[in-house]
């Protein structure tokens, strides 16, 4: 078995031995040092504080649920885990062992109990540190949650514990999932999926997912934190979501929204707030992104449906917000593209602006591509600014987008993925108009060791010109465990090295027979076999002699019980694999 494909299987194995593991309640703060192991679940009953000078530590393969309904003696009213400034988390999870962090009522050994529209069954997970913000003062309480001295975050060098620190350092978050999540306290103010106030650079943040959050999937508020490789999808508003002075960094993104539901913007991003220094208070917002790829509600979606101001622009930048965005595709949104916000004070987002030049004005987007729009197919169209300026400054706005990027169809595999089975492919085909093109010189990306040079803009490598080819979603992603995505997207067994062989299936879940769809490169035997969960061998579905290309075969399920299999492809010494969920 390929590498790839002996990973898939082992995080399908973790996922269902999970049911049978030793579930530790958890309602103690972490107040020394503390490992979770992979050998236990782990229960929030209430929310569980980090505190200064204690390291959580939370194995590769750990499961960690939240209550919905905290005990009474916690006197919570949500589970959840929140790390204080001067604690730090280390969840450093792997592809074929991610850290899941979901409700209680979440069955990983199920793709039918929960889905994209089950929300706010426990908190979400905080962190706080001590960079710099631009609210006065300069320590505030993180939102969310109940104000206390333990929700503290941001910084003042008068007060011990809080000096300023841009470098701050919270720990680790790699390959961790969080699910369901979100929370509210009390109305607006629920919790976010993963919330950051004030965290700094010091913090390693890679390959983290929120999915179906109630509020916003990952917020930053102030602070310099930098992400790599983070997915939102279906959460009741913003994908990512900035304020405070937020000066950090974002690459490799997929933001996707959900039809008939809330669905908030790709990027929400404000400067300061008006009661905690003003609107015009500095240092302004300033995050830069590169290779984002947001795929909105859908052209036809019912703006009415879609809560606070029908949430349909890509991008809404107001509260003096600065910001770099380049190389991404944002594309099948309801509405517009671009909401501009102006301020009474005379000093607002559209002014920072400009003219789209590099080096002068704190507001640039450039190298993009932007298509498939409700209000329309020009960047005349797609621009809504809000302030009392001149027809001349919108003119000017939509000329200075039109010269930096296109309005032209990426080309990606398969928008329709909303649903699970519905085979989403968020990649690039192969020879479309993002399949090459981004730049990462003579922009804020240049001499940044942070930003990975890629030739494609958008969050994947496109598709090879068979539609082959694999995303970094594959294995640990809720996406991935729910079926919501193409096998070839996901399968990167599916395209081992020698190039010899891959393997889809559809309808993908399957109440019946399904079909699954062997490519050989050239003629040869082949042995195609289902295995439960558990790794065992459910039946032989194929063996024998194929012909060289895409040959359909039946894959008879009306005799399983429900669940996820795998279907395991061996031909020419390397081997494919992929998810079959089977529901009735």
């Amino acid at each position: 078995m390929s590498r790839f494909a002996t990973l898939a299987l082992l995080a399908l194995f973790a996922a269902g031995a999970a049911s049978a593991q030793t579930t530790v309640k958890v309602s103690a703060d972490v107040s020394s040092n503390t490992t979770w192991s992979a050998a236990n679940t782990y229960l929030l009953d209430g929310l569980i504080y980090v505190r200064p000078g204690a390291t959580l530590t939370i194995e590769a393969g750990t499961v960690v649920r939240g209550k919905e309904v905290p005990s009474v003696s916690t006197g919570d009213a949500a589970s959840g885990i929140v790390v204080m400034v001067g604690a730090r988390i280390e969840a450093d999870g792997r592809a074929d062992a991610p850290i899941i962090m979901t409700a209680e009522a979440d069955d990983l050994a199920s793709t039918t109990d929960l889905d994209q529209n089950d929300r706010a069954l426990w908190g979400g997970l905080i962190l706080l540190g001590r960079a710099t913000t631009n609210s006065t003062p300069g320590i505030n309480n993180i939102e969310g949650v109940p104000t206390s001295n333990d929700t503290r975050f941001g910084c003042d060098a008068s007060t011990a514990g809080f000096a300023c620190d841009d470098d701050d350092d919270s720990g680790i978050l790699r390959y961790v999932s969080l699910r369901h999540a979100g929370f509210g306290f009390e109305t607006d103010s629920e919790i976010n999926g993963m919330t950051f106030g004030a965290v700094g650079r010091g913090t390693v943040v890679e390959y983290v997912e929120v999915f179906a959050n109630s509020d916003d999937n990952f917020e930053f508020f102030g602070g310099t934190v930098e992400v790599k490789h983070a997915v939102g999808s279906f959460s009741g508003d913003d994908t990512f979501d900035t304020d405070r002075g937020f000066r950090g960094k974002i690459q490799f993104g997929l933001s996707l929204n959900n039809p008939g539901n809330d669905a908030g913007r790709c990027i929400e991003a404000d400067g300061g707030v008006s009661s905690l220094g003003g609107e015009d208070a500095t240092p302004y917002s300033n995050p830069v992104y590169s290779n984002l790829t947001c795929i909105g509600a859908g052209q036809g979606a019912n703006q009415a449906q879609l809560g606070e101001e029908g949430n349909s622009a890509t991008l809404q930048l107001r509260d003096n917000t600065g910001g770099h965005i380049y190389n991404s595709i944002f594309v099948d949104w309801p509405g517009s593209a671009l909401d501009l916000e102006a301020l009474s004070s005379g000093e607002d987002t559209e002014s920072r602006f400009g003219t789209n030049t590099e080096g002068v004005d704190d507001l640039v987007i450039a190298n993009n591509l932007f298509f498939g729009y409700g209000a329309g197919s020009t960047f005349a169209a797609i621009v809504n600014d809000d302030s009392d300026n001149s027809p001349a400054r919108q003119t000017a706005i939509e000329t200075a987008l039109a010269a930096q990027n296109l309005f032209v169809d990426p080309q990606l595999v398969n928008l329709s993925g909303r649903a699970p089975g519905s085979g989403l492919d968020p990649r690039p085909r192969a020879g479309s108009p993002a399949a090459a093109g981004a730049s990462f010189t003579g922009n804020a990306l240049a001499g940044d060791s942070f930003f990975e040079p890629v030739a494609y803009k958008g969050a994947f490598a496109p598709a090879d010109a068979n539609g082959r080819g694999a995303t970094w979603l594959a294995g640990w992603t809720a996406l991935d465990a729910g079926g919501y995505l193409s096998g070839q997207a996901v399968a990167v067994g599916a395209r081992p090295e020698a190039g010899t062989l891959g393997l889809a299936v559809a309808p993908n879940p399957v109440r019946g027979a399904a079909t699954a769809r062997v490519t050989l490169t050239e003629a040869g035997t082949a042995r195609l076999a289902l295995y439960d969960i558990l790794g065992r061998e459910v039946s032989v579905v194929a063996q024998g002699a194929f012909a060289a290309g895409t040959t359909p075969v039946a894959v008879a399920t009306d005799a399983l019980p429900a669940g996820v299999y795998v279907l395991r492809l061996d031909a020419a010494g390397a081997s494919a694999t992929t998810r079959i969920s089977v529901v009735r």
